[in-house]
């Protein structure tokens, strides 16, 4: 594919990719409003607490499960375009990698509806059995399957490694900011040693900044690669201030500019007479 195929598919994408960067935003909100303020407004303290509020709102837990299944799939769309943006100004990188971006969002989905309908059964379980006891809760959550955990470790590694290679290789060719880059490849670590709320909060702002840059409206202008086609390094907030509004350097026209010598010709210069 030629260059201008390449930025033709982007222009004719972009749209797409950045209403699937705002969806997974905001469905990663949804669902977890959902499942904090209505499932489990209570905030339940122990497995049997949790057990009950989920059997008591369980329809509330679904929704949320759902919601935050739909964010992780609405994330696809955003590591498809990127990525190949990517591998078409670094074609030397394995294009298996766009593997990644599919498998991570996919499996994080899965794991997570799976674990939601296995807690559902045991809170199910827990309720009909009469014992309701702390721990009775706790061997009822210990004898779940591992299937769902599994999966679920897969895709959070997957997600990790695509958050960090996207990003990061996204900002060696010029397509995102240092900052994005690096924000992006935080968000990755996040996944696999979770902090506080863990990627939750930074990848919201990540996500709404990609969409905004997709759409090419981001402040300043985007960097040039996402005009060439080409791998060209994003341009330094100073670089950024320094050019002119038709991308030229400003400085230059601050440069002392040397008086043109005059083009009037010469009078003939007469010589005194010496007086005797």
């Amino acid at each position: 594919m030629s260059a201008r195929e390449q930025l033709d598919w982007e222009a004719r994408w972009a749209k797409p990719a950045a209403i699937s960067a705002f969806a997974a935003a905001a469905l990663l909100v949804a669902g977890t409003i959902v499942r904090q303020a209505v499932a489990l407004a209570d905030n339940p303290d122990g497995d049997r607490e949790f057990l009950l509020a989920i059997n008591d709102n369980s329809g509330s837990f679904l929704v949320s499960s759902a919601l935050q299944a739909l964010a992780f799939l609405a994330l696809i769309g955003v590591f498809l375009y990127l990525s190949r943006a990517v591998l078409a100004r670094r074609p030397g990188l394995p294009g298996l990698l766009i593997w990644l971006g599919i498998l991570g969002p996919l499996l994080l989905a899965i794991a997570g509806v799976l674990s939601d309908l296995a807690r559902l059964d045991i809170a199910d379980q827990f309720v009909a059995s009469g014992a309701q006891t702390e721990a009775r809760a706790e061997d009822l959550i210990d004898d779940r399957s591992v299937a769902a955990a599994a999966i679920g470790s897969a895709g959070t590694l997957a997600m990790a490694l695509a958050f960090v290679f996207f990003s990061i290789n996204a900002m060696r060719v010029g397509l995102l900011s240092r900052f994005m880059g690096v924000v992006g490849a935080i968000i990755g670590a996040l996944y696999v040693l979770p902090v506080l709320a863990g990627p939750l909060v930074v990848q919201l702002f990540w996500l709404i900044a990609l969409g905004v840059l997709f759409l090419g409206a981001w402040p300043g202008g985007r960097g040039p690669a996402w005009a060439t086609g080409e791998a060209v390094e994003w341009p330094s907030a100073r670089r950024s201030l320094e050019a002119g509004p038709e991308g030229h350097d400003a400085s230059e026209s601050n440069q002392p500019v040397a008086a043109e010598p005059d083009a009037r010709p010469s009078r003939p210069t007469r010589k005194r007479k010496k007086r005797r």
